[in-house]
């Protein structure tokens, strides 16, 4: 058996995307839409990422409410928006407008009710078509396993597949992994959770539930005032019944009748970088979403005659690795207003990050912190990695101080700012230059022209023209 790699076929490209989340979904077809020849390479057989494979269909961080005039807004625009648009003429999504915010079934709390929860197999579908409409080549079941590096740019990557292993060469690329896995592999540096001890965040294997009664699960919150069934959890914790690390049950209902995400588990000590990590993860939240089951049959209002639809097919990974960029961008960026003249994309989610060893605490949680803005402005800086000239990075292994990744690692924001690097590849692909000497004010400019939101002043109403 010959033991050196062999490689069956060489691909040229202006542009190759790794990694098919929505953060890479967007810089795709932000790029092809504007004429750039582009490849990407998914390791699954769907896009969507977190959100289809990992079952988590809810879009965060991309729409807010304005309290005063009863409205929703975008914060992200462009692909996000036609994306919300497309599904709601499918019925594929939850209409905001049709939600009782007083007594809100998709979140309990206000962060998840600024939220659009999708369809997964018609958002899977639709993600297809927006690459076949702009002419992505797109390789499903491609893992890339190696990167080969040439005066510190990227010369090629290795991509692996059912039909042998593959050099794809291109003038740029953008690492939409989410573990900054090309980066990695390239020789960047980077920090690995936080740095005291390298410790992430929990991860959780997403189980999704059928013939849940929202009603009664829902009163019973109304009524006794206990959002997440804390007291009942605490009562339950003090008779030796429920003995996971966590406090809270998170029952997300979806946008079709009695059907219940379960976002409760919280895996503490998986490391999503590791392989051995993943497995044991994928092994262990199985069998714990099946012993929270049953809990929840016996003991919570609306799940006696409910039953397991299905248990994600990946595990759902909150941190990994983030790239030591040209810009860090901090808490203090975002309690005293740091002005930024490169800023990309916004976010509206908030703090979201749970510590790696308490999994129901929040490092700001009882923290009076008054930010500057509602809204985390993302600088352009800090999706450009130090070393590599030809390689950018969006989505959650941008460069930011670890708390800053609970508002950014989302996938309102991920997609915005997919849609940047997008247009960032495309115009250094066009000027000939590296990634950090695209001109801010033009790219600026074109994600405007898009309809890509960057400024507070753009944000609108949910259903009006950008």
């Amino acid at each position: 058996m010959n033991h050196l790699l062999s490689i069956s076929s060489e691909k040229n490209y202006d542009i190759v995307v790794c990694g098919g989340g929505f953060t890479g979904v967007a810089c795709a077809y932000m790029a092809a839409l504007n004429g750039s020849k582009v490849a990407l390479v998914e390791k699954t057989g769907s896009l969507g990422g977190v959100g289809t494979i990992a079952t988590v269909p809810i879009l965060l961080g991309g729409i807010t409410y304005q309290e005063e005039l009863r409205e929703y807004q975008f914060v992200v625009g462009g692909l996000f928006k036609r994306l919300y648009e497309d599904l709601r003429k499918l019925d594929s999504c939850v209409n905001l407008y049709d939600i009782d915010r007083s007594k809100n079934p998709h979140g309990w709390y206000l962060g998840l009710a600024n939220s659009i929860i999708f369809d997964v197999e018609q958002t899977k579908s639709l993600l297809d078509q927006y690459m076949k409409e702009v002419n992505v080549d797109l390789y499903y079941f491609s893992s890339i396993i190696d990167t080969k590096v040439v005066d510190d740019k990227i010369d090629y990557v290795i991509v692996s597949n059912k039909s042998g292993n593959h050099i794809f060469k291109g003038d740029v690329f953008a690492d939409c992994t989410g573990d900054a896995d090309i980066a990695y592999m390239s020789g960047c540096e980077y920090t690995l959770g936080r740095d005291s001890d390298n410790l992430m965040a929990p991860a959780t294997l997403i189980m999704t539930v059928e013939n849940v009664d929202t009603d009664e699960y829902v009163n019973e919150i109304v009524l006794n005032k206990s959002p997440r069934y804390k007291e009942k959890i605490k009562e339950l914790r003090e008779k030796g019944i429920w003995d996971f690390p966590y406090d809270i049950l998170i029952s997300i209902k979806l946008n079709k009748k009695r059907l219940h995400l379960i976002n409760t588990i919280r895996q503490v000590g998986i490391d999503g970088t590791d392989n051995d990590s993943l497995t044991n993860g994928m092994i262990d939240g199985r069998k714990e979403n099946l012993k929270l089951f049953s809990i929840l049959k016996e003991h919570f209002p609306g799940f006696k005659n409910a039953y397991i639809a299905s248990m994600a097919e990946t595990i759902g990974i909150r941190e990994t690795r983030r790239i030591k960029g040209l810009y860090t961008l901090t808490v203090k960026d975002l309690i005293i207003g740091t002005k930024f003249d490169d800023v990309i994309s916004l976010s509206s989610y908030g703090f979201d990050l749970p510590d790696p060893k308490k999994p129901s605490f929040q490092p700001y949680q009882g923290k009076e912190v008054e930010l500057s803005s509602p809204f985390t402005k993302i600088p352009y800086r800090c999706l450009v990695p130090k070393k590599i000239t030809n390689l950018i990075c969006p989505g959650r292994a941008i460069s930011v101080e670890r708390d800053v990744l609970g508002p950014i690692r989302v996938m309102g924001p991920c997609t915005g700012m997919g849609m940047a690097a997008g247009l960032a590849c495309d115009i250094a692909v066009k000027l000939s230059c590296s990634v950090k000497d695209v001109p801010i004010k033009e790219l600026q400019t074109r994600l405007v022209e898009e309809g890509c939101i960057i400024t507070e002043e753009q944000i609108i109403k949910v259903g009006e023209k950008i």
